[in-house]
């Protein structure tokens, strides 16, 4: 019974990206004793204790490895270092850097004024950190506006309004806060620029699913650090932003905030994967579960169209790149239009006559699909789940698809449902959202007819 619970535990931590059978074999063992130390520091909130019985569950399942000396040796190795950083690393981290002197800033704002008191804001940002939860669980646009900024409260609107269309809920439960400490703090002379951030170690069950059957699309229990930004407005604070350790401020050009800004939209550096389609054939599940998304911009047209764009890095060898290396990940830039209603599923692949350029095969219920327009089927091919669906699919048409072959960022479409995807290959370093943004309104006056 313990290998069994042990074997399926291992399948469990260890389903992520590995691309070798080697390097995913000596993960098991990390995954395992890592796994079960977070389990047993979160319950006993002991870091020796998770430790200790990690590495013990992770030394029982090494045993497996005991045909060969130099596996078990690598083995033990992964189980100790797979306990050790699921207890020991300190998630706060980042966060920590600039704590004593933000904790110093708010000490002496609050001598001359009481809305600094220490206490009061810690008190006050762990109660809007668990309501905003509840909140967003619930999708209750109008509770979180009475704590959030204008900016930011419109921002989660559109958000939510995403989640809604697309079907989907992400409830937080059962929060507990394990630590809070002040991560930045600046007191303007005037108080008209004052503000505060909190970062918040703590856990919850996270999960994703779909509103209508309950089915689960991904959950995590996993402890998780936050950083909440709040900033005055008279004679209170309102939550501004939320920021993520893992954010990479690397991937952020200066200039994607300024465009969301001068197109009405909102930008984030990350939202996850809580608005990425599943399915088709762009994000089939081995794609979605270690799609990495970075740089969303979000905004909404006159006539209530939700309009997303993101980079996303999909991970373990989606085809070879143009020049015909293997490459264990591509950067995508992708522009994503959510429409009132259903087209099925489509899929329009660009041919680049290149003879390294990976055939897409259909995908399973599609067929394929023939236009009697010129050379269009020298230059794309289709498969749909229905041909009348697709006849019926305003971008097929000669006009706009001759004209999007055309540009030179080289764009697909596929379309799930009521989700529309224009989506190209990028280097990791092209940020070329103005293009596909008027690849996007080119696209939305096409659907409007």
């Amino acid at each position: 019974m313990l290998i069994e619970s042990l074997m399926f535990f291992a399948r469990a931590g260890g389903g992520g990206s590995g691309s070798s059978g080697g390097s995913l074999i000596l993960m098991l063992p990390a995954a395992v004793s890592g796994g079960m130390a977070g389990f047993v520091k979160r319950k006993t909130r002991s870091k020796i204790a998770g430790f200790l019985v990690g590495v013990a569950v992770g030394l029982v399942f090494s045993l497996l490895y005991l045909a060969d000396l130099m596996w078990f040796i690598c083995a033990v190795i992964s189980t100790f270092v797979g306990a050790a950083i699921s207890v020991f690393v300190d998630k706060l981290k980042l966060f920590r850097q600039n704590s004593e002197a933000a904790t110093n800033t708010v000490r002496q704002a609050s001598s001359a004024d009481s809305l600094w008191q220490p206490d009061s804001i810690t008190n006050y940002a762990k109660q809007v950190f668990e309501r905003f939860q509840y909140d967003w669980s619930s999708l209750d646009y109008e509770s979180i506006r009475k704590y959030t900024t204008q900016r930011y409260s419109n921002h989660i609107g559109l958000v939510m309004q995403a989640l809604r269309q697309m079907g989907r809920r992400n409830i937080v439960d059962n929060v507990r806060i394990n630590e809070a400490i002040f991560a930045d703090a600046y007191d303007d002379a005037n108080n008209q620029s004052d503000r505060v951030s909190v970062a918040f170690l703590a856990e919850a069950d996270d999960r994703l699913e779909e509103v209508a059957t309950g089915k689960k699309i991904r959950s995590t229990n996993e402890e998780f650090a936050e950083k909440w930004n709040f900033v005055r407005e008279g004679n209170e604070w309102k939550l501004d932003g939320i920021n993520q350790p893992t954010e990479d401020v690397n991937t952020l050009v200066g200039s994607l905030n300024k465009f969301a800004e001068d197109n009405g939209m909102y930008f984030s550096l990350d939202w996850g994967r809580l608005l990425l389609p599943k399915g088709g054939n762009l994000f089939l599940p081995r794609y979605f579960n270690s799609a990495d998304v970075n740089n969303h911009v979000i905004g909404i047209w006159d006539d209530g169209i939700l309009v997303q764009l993101y980079t996303c890095v999909l991970k373990n060898g989606n085809g070879l790149t143009d020049e015909g290396k293997n490459k264990d990940e591509i950067n995508y830039l992708i522009g994503q239009i959510m429409l009132p209603k259903s087209y099925g599923g489509i899929l329009i692949d660009r041919d680049d006559n290149s003879i390294f350029r990976k055939r897409v095969i259909a995908p399973f219920g599609y067929k394929k699909v023939k236009m009697e327009w010129g050379d269009f089927n020298k230059r794309y091919t289709i498969f749909a789940t229905n041909e009348d669906q697709a006849a019926s699919f305003e971008l097929l048409n000669p006009s706009f698809m001759a004209w999007l072959y055309d540009q030179d960022i080289k764009a697909n479409i596929e379309v799930m449902d009521n989700i529309v995807i224009l989506y190209a290959r990028v280097s990791s370093d092209e940020k070329r959202y103005a293009e596909m943004l008027e690849i996007l309104r080119r696209a939305h006056k096409e659907l409007k007819m």
